[in-house]
């Protein structure tokens, strides 16, 4: 059986047919598109399904990554104060989707786009079939999920209690274009420039070394302790300046990569039909 496996962003949408047998995308399905989060709730709609009816071959059950704060299981968006989606919020999405693909809402499900992640790399990934299992997403945001049972759930790290903060302020990009900037006095736009600048400035490798002390100092926080870690996210394609840190101050906790990348929303939606 095949499932259309969806990943919506805060500026784009993926989206791919899933083999639930073979679990890979089906050649030649594969489509993503950028989408103007600040329009208006039929744009934003609209753009969703154009790229979905792209990938779609016939009627099929669809599984979509879906960031949140977001009410899942009825479908209705939560999402407001975050510069995307604002349209959109305390609409049933679910059923507005449905209507627009001429299809039942039942057919549908939508799960956090973390947790979505994990289950991907539990499915057939870089942690399959592992357990207990936490998943990290370092990027524009800071996504967790957590797996005990093979089956993936929203952790909600983000919004933890953290050096005076919360957990997002310093896993985060703007973390780092922030503390950069605080130490060299230059403002960098992305993780991918500062770590271009790592090997011969002092401020980038600081920058780096911090980051992992911290990560390491707020996963020791984490009950119950996993036995895996996995990472994904764009940060997380900068490892050669902090996962060996990581690992040498976690110990006997195994921390991998993703190996889907971004594939791994995509099929860890579409596998919640399995």
């Amino acid at each position: 059986m095949s499932v259309l496996g969806v990943d919506i962003g805060g500026s784009h949408i993926t989206t791919a047919l899933i083999d639930l047998e073979s679990r890979n995308l089906l050649p030649g399905s594969y489509h993503r598109e950028r989408v103007n989060s600040n329009g208006s709730a039929e744009e934003i709609i609209h753009s969703w399904c154009e790229v979905m009816k792209q990938s779609m071959r016939g009627k099929h059950k669809i599984g979509i990554a879906m960031p949140g704060p977001f009410d899942y299981e009825q479908g209705i968006s939560r999402i407001r104060g975050l510069h995307k989606y604002e349209a959109l919020y305390g609409l049933p999405v679910k059923a507005m989707l449905a209507e627009a693909l001429g299809m039942k809402k039942e057919d549908i499900v939508m799960h956090n786009d973390a947790a979505c992640f994990l289950q991907g790399e539990l499915f057939n990934g870089a942690v399959k079939e592992q357990r207990p299992v936490i998943g990290l997403t370092l990027g524009t945001g800071f996504g967790s999920a957590i797996a005990t049972n093979g089956h993936a759930a929203d952790a909600g790290f983000w919004n933890k209690p953290f050096l005076g903060s919360r957990a997002e302020e310093h896993f985060s990009t703007r973390w780092f274009v922030a503390r950069y900037e605080a130490l060299s006095g230059i403002k960098e736009e992305n993780v991918k420039n500062i770590a271009a600048l790592a090997a011969t400035s002092t401020a980038a490798a600081t920058v780096f070394r911090e980051f992992s002390n911290n990560l390491v100092l707020f996963l020791q926080q984490v009950t119950p302790r996993p036995a895996m870690i996995v990472l994904g996210g764009n940060i997380s394609h900068a490892h050669e300046h902090f996962l060996h840190n990581l690992r040498q101050q976690m110990g006997d906790v195994q921390i991998v990569l993703s190996e889907l990348g971004e594939k791994a929303a995509l099929l860890g939606a579409a596998s919640y039909w399995s």
